[in-house]
């Protein structure tokens, strides 16, 4: 494996940066884990004949950077502020309903 290989693909800037991979590094990181599932399985290691790339190289930096762009730039064109949001818009009163004459109204 190598050290990216190692990222919370759970994370949204990940999943981005995933999908920002091209297609041969994307294939050679799911053959690297598939390999490293099946020898933890096996409880054997990787021949040294085989590890023959450094994995300190940083393959997926340049993915996670363009995707914490693209968050930061979707942020900016939608406005979006949690402490600026609006539970209500238009012609609702405090409780959601739309007229006065709803099911929250008393007898």
């Amino acid at each position: 494996l190598m050290f990216d290989d190692q990222h919370n693909s759970h994370d949204p800037i990940v999943e981005r940066a995933l999908e920002l991979l091209p297609h041969d590094l994307a294939v050679s990181r799911y053959r690297r884990m598939m390999r490293a599932f099946e020898m933890n399985a096996k409880k054997t290691h990787l021949p040294l004949e085989e590890q023959n790339y450094d994995p300190m190289v940083p393959y997926l930096a340049p993915f996670i950077e363009e995707a914490k762009f693209q968050f930061q730039e979707e942020q900016e064109l939608l406005n979006f502020h949690p402490w600026d949001r609006r539970l209500y818009s238009g012609p609702t009163t405090g409780l959601g309903e739309p007229t006065e004459y709803s099911t929250f109204s008393c007898w």
